[in-house]
């Protein structure tokens, strides 16, 4: 009896032996093929990954990339255009950590050291989860107005200006919240065509609101008198009001194309209202 016993005790101690064994080696193999999954997107020419960007009809009409260098970890492109806007130059840095949690981290640099006056520089984080949300934080920008031409197509005016932007945080949950905090001054803005009308100098402040975000807007003592607010809920409802009027350094076209707006208020400016819901959300 004793001799089954020892026996047993020893086969008993082999299994586990060879257990632990097992189990050992699979954890380095898992370890060799994640090593290897991250050594392949390391040093995966930046030129390969955006290849599929090329090959996709609807990609590349809203994207379009020159002279790719680097890798889809860390590189840059020469030139890049979204939708039909003209970004400049563009370095990004992908964030490990997050890409563990299944969240695509991207830090991005738009650097244009001898851009003209139509392009665009800036720089902060951009985060889009597996399930599509979106967020943004410590994005700072500064471009012209006229940069934004391509998203204005099918308006009979043309717009002027420049626009430094500061986005501390943004939140983007499709159908369920926006929540924006953010400073925007747009300086010297005008109407180009199709006459000429100055504005002036304009703040943009957004602050999240529950779901949604509240965007106040004042002018910065120009010809445009300016104050109001525009409450965008997490739904995509959104309302404006605004109150308008004309300093006496406005010009005459400024002061007529507000009477347009109808009667003035208590306060002596023309109020304007609207509601409506966000296109797509």
């Amino acid at each position: 009896m004793i001799g089954l016993k020892s026996k047993a005790s020893r086969s008993s101690k082999r299994r586990k032996r060879k257990l632990k064994l097992k189990r050992r080696y699979i954890r380095y193999t898992v370890f060799a093929v994640i090593s290897y999954l991250v050594f392949l997107v390391v040093t995966l020419p930046a030129s390969v990954g955006f290849s599929f960007i090329k090959n996709n009809p609807q990609l590349n009409r809203q994207l379009q990339f020159s002279s790719v260098t680097g890798t889809v970890w860390s590189g840059s492109a020469s030139a890049v255009h979204i939708s039909g806007i003209n970004i400049g130059q563009l370095d990004w840095n992908l964030k490990l950590f997050p890409l563990l949690l299944g969240e695509l981290s991207v830090y991005l640099k738009i650097n244009n050291p001898q851009a003209s006056a139509s392009m665009l520089s800036g720089s902060g984080t951009i985060a889009i989860s597996v399930f599509g949300d979106i967020s943004v934080n410590n994005f700072t920008a500064a471009f012209p107005v006229g940069l934004l031409a391509p998203l204005m197509y099918g308006l009979p005016a043309r717009f002027g200006g420049d626009v430094n932007m500061h986005i501390d945080s943004l939140s983007l949950v499709k159908g369920n919240s926006i929540n924006l905090k953010s400073r925007i001054v747009v300086s010297k803005a005008r109407l180009v065509s199709p006459q000429r009308i100055e504005y002036g100098d304009i703040l943009i402040q957004a602050s999240p609101q529950l779901s949604g975000s509240q965007l106040v807007l004042t002018d910065q003592g120009g010809p445009l008198i300016l104050d109001g607010n525009v409450k965008i809920k997490g739904n995509g409802l959104y309302s404006v009001n605004l109150g308008l009027g004309a300093r006496n350094s406005a010009s005459k076209d400024l002061q007529n194309g507000l009477r347009f707006l109808g009667q003035r208020d208590a306060t002596g400016k023309y109020r304007y209202k609207s509601k409506g819901k966000l296109t797509n959300w």
